[in-house]
């Protein structure tokens, strides 16, 4: 038996070896080995400075040509300078205030400004130099004839105050006392009946029921009203129709449909019952 770590002769019973004391039954244990990649080599290189750049020479001014002599204007005679006098012309693409443009041809300024006074070109339709509106080629028009007069016929008005009429009649009013107890204050026409009712159209002040519990008396028996502080009663076509009564008169048999002016203290006979007007 020999040592795994020495190889050192060893008993066959031997734990520990006797030359470097190391265990001989421990296993021992390959290191692992990891393939690791080499990353490769590259050469540091020197940076490469840029020549700097020069600025470029900026051109010399080129001279001006100089400007050949314009040869001086002629004299004109003496018979040409009143006539340009008279027409006020001036030099071509130059205006003067007041000066007159010869026929076909273009100024380039208008007149100037009515509120200020600025030159302004011929095309401007405003000032400049205040705003205000330049007075150019308008076409003026002629005004609209005046409309003529519409022949409206004439409205008058009423202005004067509502006269105002009475809704009853004037004087004393009229008290109808019936033989059944009730007793009714009349101002107005009415109708008297077990249950009074007007006809279509039919318009009254009272409605007055006459309680009557023999029904002698018909539904709409009797229509009373006032003309002129007069009282007067008619029969509605009733059934037994109404007896007018008046005192130191004959007693009357009233025809249905006329009226009877009565007196103060007349008795009016309807069926069983009756009425007295005070």
């Amino acid at each position: 038996m020999t040592c795994q770590h020495c190889g050192a002769d060893l008993p066959p019973i031997a734990m520990f070896c006797g030359e470097c004391g190391r265990s001989v039954t421990a296993a021992v244990i390959a290191p692992v080995v990891v393939d690791r990649p080499v990353p490769p080599v590259t050469a540091q290189l020197d940076p490469v400075t840029e020549p700097e750049q020069q600025p470029e020479p900026e051109p010399e001014p080129q001279p001006e040509p100089e400007a050949e002599p314009q040869p001086e204007p002629e004299p004109e005679p003496e018979s040409a300078q009143p006539a340009r006098a008279a027409t006020g012309s001036a030099v071509p693409g130059s205006a003067v205030p007041g000066s007159a443009v010869p026929d076909g041809a273009v100024s380039d300024t208008a007149a100037a400004c009515d509120a200020c006074g600025t030159a302004a070109l011929a095309d401007d339709l405003y000032c400049a130099e205040c705003g205000q509106p330049l007075g150019g080629d308008t076409r003026v028009i002629d005004p609209l004839p005046a409309p003529l007069p519409l022949d409206l016929p004439t409205i008058e008005v009423d202005t004067e105050s509502t006269r105002l009429v009475p809704r009853h009649p004037a004087g004393a009013p009229f008290v109808l006392q019936f033989s059944t107890g009730e007793s009714y204050t009349v101002l107005g026409s009415g109708l008297a009946g077990r249950n009074p009712r007007p006809e279509p159209g039919e318009y009254v002040d009272h409605l007055v029921t006459i309680v009557d519990p023999g029904r002698s008396v018909s539904k709409t028996h009797l229509e009373f009203g006032q003309a002129d502080g007069v009282f007067w009663v008619c029969d509605r076509h009733s059934g037994n129709g109404s007896v007018v009564r008046e005192p130191g008169r004959e007693p009357r048999q009233c025809e249905p449909g006329r009226r009877y002016p009565v007196v103060r203290g007349t008795r009016i006979d309807l069926g069983e019952q009756h009425v007295i007007v005070t």
